[in-house]
This record gives structure tokens, C-alpha cells and sequence, in this order.
């Protein structure tokens, strides 16, 4: 066993440092939602919600945890003081309302390649784009955000008062500090304990939209963003433990919604393009180190951890330690993982010439166009055809596994290999 192995998983994944929730009496299971990252492709997360709040609209998430645009997501419904399926409903609306322009200036871009290469001092328009720090200035994104989640003074006030009423325990917002190089959890609500290691530390805080914004500053796509006296970028960049701040919050079940198709050993083997790797290929791959390849380590870590806690239990003549009763110090979390049933990339192509003239130059300027399949052009896909497609493939995902979805939502206990299969 390895010592990264030793030093993270013990704790973020057993809770040892964690103590037991409030309300012992609670035998209900605590359920998180985990959402990851991943720009336009994150529209897929939506459909699969659109989906499980039809199927079950009695039926809450009482723990959320988002990063980069995961954490709009899990924002979004920490803030809707409507039903899940109202919430769910208006989610739906805002995504099929984002387009290029909502989401980034699309000339900011090409005002500040012009001006890496100017002689002369930035004037006006350009000397605004110079400053932002990043090739794309997201103040659309921001403007919308404050819109949609009436955060007319910066907070989120929904939260607070989902809070008081009970059917939320607590949101997480993951960022990346620029000052420390520390992942930095911002937590509302829920009984946890503030944790601190050397490469992450989780801090109670009044979420707003500047942290939301934070988690979504993809390095040098879009500018830092300060939160007090320090400066924040995404969530993804070092998150080493993906599923630690649900664990750290409570949670003895976990569903995850990726939006990465994981392919058969065949379709791995297939190259995207021929030759020299475009620079889009590059991006992509870093892309989906960010967003993707963590949260498949984390998860196959904590289904080690389960098999280890139900064999000592079963050799100890116990029963295994799952929802229900006080949170022990080793315990089985449940996990389900749902993914797209098809990549979300290799039909990019079909929608770039929806897009701004901007972001299609940056685009075919990165060799994209060369590409089978093009995870780094996905993720700035806010096309409306694009979208839309993304929300009904996360719809229609859902709904052929409702069965394994009502079971891991449901049952009292979930045993090993039920929904801990992914």
C-alpha cells in the first residue's frame, strides 16, 4: 500500500477525522450529489436531473457538492427554495438559455492575442481585455449567474433558508487557491468539521456567486477570482479526493454524475487523429485531468474501502456499518456512478459553426478541427444544438437505469455489488 495511499484515503474516506452527525436518531441514509466539471458537456448532469426529479419528486439530495461547473448545478438547486422538480425544472430553462455570449465575452479572446503581440501600451476595449487575466473574459457568465440566482447583493440567500427548513444539511463549493496551491472547500450549512491537510483545507462560509465563479476559472481560459484577500481558481486543478467533501459532510451515499463516456479498451486504442498531436488534443487531455481522471481514482479507492470494511465486519461477526445510526469511524459508503452512455465529444464537430466567429477561430486555431473526437472544443460548446443534445442523452441515460437509480434513492441498505457498481 502506497503512502499517498496511507495519508489520504484513511481519513477522507473512512471519516476518521470526521465526528458523528447531530441527530443520531436519523436512521434515514444521508444522500450527496457530487458534480464534477467540464463546461458545455456539464448540461448533462442537467438532463440526468431532469429526469430523477420526474421520476422521484418527492425526493431531495440533503448533502451537495460541486466543482468548476458542477458547482453552478449544485448551487442552483442549494438556492431554489422551490421543490426538487421546480428546482430541477428551472435548471433545465437556464441551460437551454446559455449560449456563447452568455457565457464569455466572445471577443475577449481576440483582444488579448492582438495584444501579446502590440508594441504599444493597451488602450480602451483592449486594455479591459489585457487585464482580465485570461483569454476569455467571463463577466457574461457572472451577469447571468447574479440574474438567475437573484444574488442582487452577492449571496445566495436561498441557501440559508433551505437550510433552516431542514431539507438541506449542507453545499460545498470546491475552488483552487492561487496563493497556497491548496484545494479550498467553501462549506454552508451541515455539522462538519473544518479540515486542514497540506494539499486541501474545507472552510465554512456564506456561499455567493464569486465562489461559484471561482470553482469555473479554468487556468488561463479565465481570470482568477478573489474571495477575500486571496486569489482562486478552479476546483479540478489539484482535487486529489473528489468524494471528500460529501464524506467530510456526512454523507453514507454518494451519487456521482460524470460527463465522460468511459470507452471499451478498443475505442481507448483509437486514435483521434493521425500524426502529430494537435495542440486541441493536448488540451483535452488536460481538460479531462482536471475534471475527470481524480474523481475515477477516488471512486475505485472508496470501493476498495467498502470490500476492507464489510470483510472486517464480516470477520468480526458484525454487521456491516452502512446508512443508518450514528456515522462510525469506518463505515461503507455507497456509491453510484452515472456516465454518459456515449461520448460526449465525438459530435462536437457537428455544432462548432453555432458558435461566435471568436471561439471558432480558437477552436480550428488548436487543430480541433482535425480531431475525431474533441473533448477541449466540448467544453466551450455553449451552442444551443449542442446543449440540447447533451440534455436529452442525460435524460434518456437516467431513465434506462430508473431501476438502479430507485434503489440506490430508497432502500435502506445497499449491499455490495448493488449500486456500488459503476
Amino acid at each position: 500500500m502506497t503512502s499517498w495511499y496511507r495519508r489520504i484515503l484513511p481519513r477522507t474516506l473512512l471519516g476518521a477525522d470526521a465526528e458523528s452527525p447531530s441527530n443520531e436518531d436519523d436512521t434515514r441514509p444521508t444522500i450527496a450529489l457530487m458534480l464534477g466539471g467540464g463546461g458545455a458537456r456539464a448540461a448533462y448532469q442537467v438532463g440526468v436531473l431532469n429526469y430523477i426529479a420526474e421520476a422521484f419528486p418527492d425526493f431531495r439530495f440533503s448533502l451537495l457538492t460541486g466543482v468548476s461547473a458542477g458547482a453552478i448545478n449544485t448551487t442552483h438547486l442549494a438556492n431554489h427554495v422551490g421543490t426538487f422538480r421546480q428546482a430541477a425544472s428551472s435548471l433545465v430553462s437556464n441551460w437551454e438559455e446559455l449560449t456563447a455570449d452568455r457565457v464569455f465575452d466572445v471577443n475577449s479572446g481576440f483582444a488579448v492575442m492582438r495584444q501579446l503581440f502590440a508594441d504599444r501600451e493597451p488602450v480602451g476595449r483592449s486594455a479591459a481585455a489585457a487585464r482580465q487575466r485570461g483569454v476569455l473574459d467571463p463577466s457574461p457568465l457572472r451577469t447571468f449567474l447574479y440574474e438567475k440566482m437573484a444574488a442582487h447583493d452577492n449571496s445566495l440567500r436561498g441557501i440559508n433558508q433551505n437550510v433552516r427548513t431542514g431539507w438541506l444539511k449542507g453545499v460545498a463549493v470546491v475552488t483552487t487557491s492561487y496563493t497556497t496551491g491548496q484545494t479550498v472547500t467553501w462549506v454552508q450549512g451541515g455539522t462538519f468539521d473544518e479540515w486542514e491537510r497540506p494539499d486541501r483545507i474545507g472552510r465554512e462560509a456564506e456561499l455567493s456567486v464569486e465562489h461559484v465563479m471561482a470553482s469555473t476559472a479554468l487556468p488561463l481560459v479565465f481570470p482568477p477570482v478573489r474571495i477575500g484577500d486571496a486569489w482562486y481558481g478552479d476546483g479540478g486543478v489539484r482535487l486529489m479526493a473528489p468524494l471528500a467533501p460529501a464524506v467530510h459532510m456526512g454523507a453514507n451515499r454518494i451519487m456521482v454524475i460524470a460527463n465522460r463516456y468511459k470507452p471499451s479498451q478498443e475505442e481507448a486504442e483509437r486514435p483521434s487523429v493521425q500524426g502529430h498531436p494537435p495542440l486541441a488534443q493536448v488540451m483535452g487531455v488536460l481538460v479531462n485531468a482536471v475534471f475527470t481522471d481524480a474523481l475515477e481514482q477516488d471512486a475505485e479507492n472508496l470501493r476498495r474501502i467498502n470490500r476492507l470494511v464489510r470483510q472486517r465486519a464480516a470477520h468480526n461477526g458484525q454487521s456491516t456499518p452502512t446508512a443508518g445510526a450514528a456515522r462510525p469511524r469506518e463505515r461503507v459508503i455507497d456509491l453510484l456512478q452515472i456516465r454518459p452512455s456515449v461520448s460526449l465529444s465525438t459530435f462536437a464537430h457537428e455544432y462548432i459553426d453555432e458558435l461566435p466567429t471568436a471561439i471558432r477561430y480558437l477552436v480550428s486555431s488548436t487543430g480541433g478541427h482535425e480531431m475525431r473526437s474533441n473533448d477541449w472544443s466540448s467544453v466551450l460548446l455553449f451552442a444551443r444544438g449542442y446543449i440540447d443534445r447533451v440534455l436529452e442523452i442525460g435524460y434518456h441515460d437516467a431513465r434506462r437505469q430508473h431501476d438502479r437509480i430507485a434503489t440506490f434513492l430508497h432502500e435502506e441498505r445497499v449491499e455490495a455489488g448493488g449500486a456500488n457498481t459503476a
